[in-house]
């Protein structure tokens, strides 16, 4: 029994590692080459507030962040945001973090969040349907828009200079 729990580590960490590697080398991030509109939403924080995408709206860029609990590309990321957040500056972006809601409860993503809290919004797609409207066909995504809501960016990789992207 111990072999088997050993062969799945195994093949999971094998599968994360082609995983990562798919995404750093065969799928790059492609800057989007059009200033379409994102379009709007309304999803829950951990805490049951509502957040909807055009509160931002003129007030500063955002950066989408579709991930989930069991994506280990998805959390070896989570330092880079952060480290994007401190560097740019709380007011300067506003980071919205949406779980894909795919083999992931809400109870399990407030666990995986009180273990590992951050310092931007996290929010819960339970049916996917923000995930399948901003077309997601795999995760991490980014997603960034400027103030008016166009997206600059989007792609498998986190933007180096989001701010760059929004001159």
């Amino acid at each position: 029994m111990n072999r088997f729990k050993s062969g799945n580590r195994f093949t999971a960490l094998l599968f994360s590692l082609i995983l990562l590697i798919t995404i750093l080398i065969g799928l790059p991030a492609v800057a989007a080459e059009t200033n379409q509109t994102a379009p709007d939403f309304k999803l829950q924080d951990l805490k049951g507030t509502s957040v909807t995408l055009s509160q931002f709206k003129g007030e500063k860029p955002v950066l989408l962040y579709f991930w989930a609990t069991w994506c280990e590309v998805c959390k070896s990321v989570r330092p880079s945001i952060i480290e994007m957040q401190k560097t740019t500056g709380q007011d300067a972006i506003e980071i919205l973090a949406i779980d894909v809601g795919v083999r992931d409860s809400l109870a399990k993503v407030k666990r995986f969040e009180e273990a590992n809290p951050a310092p931007y919004i996290v929010l819960y797609d339970l049916d996917s349907k923000v995930t399948h409207s901003y077309g997601v066909q795999g995760i991490p995504h980014f997603v960034l828009l400027d103030k008016t809501g166009a997206i600059k960016y989007e792609g498998s990789l986190l933007p180096s200079d989001p701010m760059d992207l929004l001159r």
